[in-house]
């Protein structure tokens, strides 16, 4: 008998750690990718409410928006103020509005077929799109100032030759969905 209190005792200590710590490191990976898994989590609902052409018109519009934003040349008078903060919500509100237009156009030409996507694919096209998204926002809009990146996003993002991959994903997933 004083084996079998031994084994539950042993066996509750296991459940016990297993709750505190696994959940622990459930919480923690989640608070380290949180920022990646809304936008991402926007972009699913966004691509279910929309349909997949809606969705795929605004990832061909993030890259206008990226290119018209980056060669503007009168960057340095709309991104002004005196904080990191000011200039980082000057530099996503100028690339909103040049992401905004094209997508606007590239959505009146989308085909709007009544394909559907499978949700794990979208799931994985929204997640590589969410990624592109916070790629650009810490590469170009310097949005540092506005969301720190955690540990785990700065391995993802903060190396420039990551910026290439981020940069590539969607157009890659974009090709896939588009067969």
């Amino acid at each position: 008998m004083g084996t079998a209190s031994v084994c539950y005792a042993s066996g509750m200590d296991i459940v016990n750690q297993f709750a505190t710590g696994g959940f622990g490191s459930i919480v923690t990976f989640f608070g380290n990718f949180l920022v990646l898994v809304v936008i991402a989590a926007l972009l699913f609902f966004f691509a279910l409410r929309a349909g997949r052409a809606m969705l795929i018109s605004l990832i061909l519009a993030l890259y206008v928006g990226f290119a018209l934003f980056t060669v503007f040349p009168y960057k340095e008078m709309f991104i002004v103020g005196d904080s990191a903060l000011v200039r980082a919500v000057a530099g996503i509100a100028l690339f909103a509005v040049f992401t905004f237009f094209p997508y606007i156009l590239l959505r009146r030409v989308a085909t709007s077929g009544s394909m559907r996507i499978n949700p794990i694919v979208l799931s994985l096209l929204a997640l590589v799109t969410g990624g592109f998204v916070l790629a650009l926002g810490y590469h170009v809009l310097d949005i540092a100032a506005v969301i720190p990146l955690t540990p785990s996003l700065d391995a993802l993002f903060a190396p420039d030759k990551y910026f290439f991959w981020w940069f590539l994903a969607p157009l890659a997933g974009v090709y896939l969905t588009a067969r």
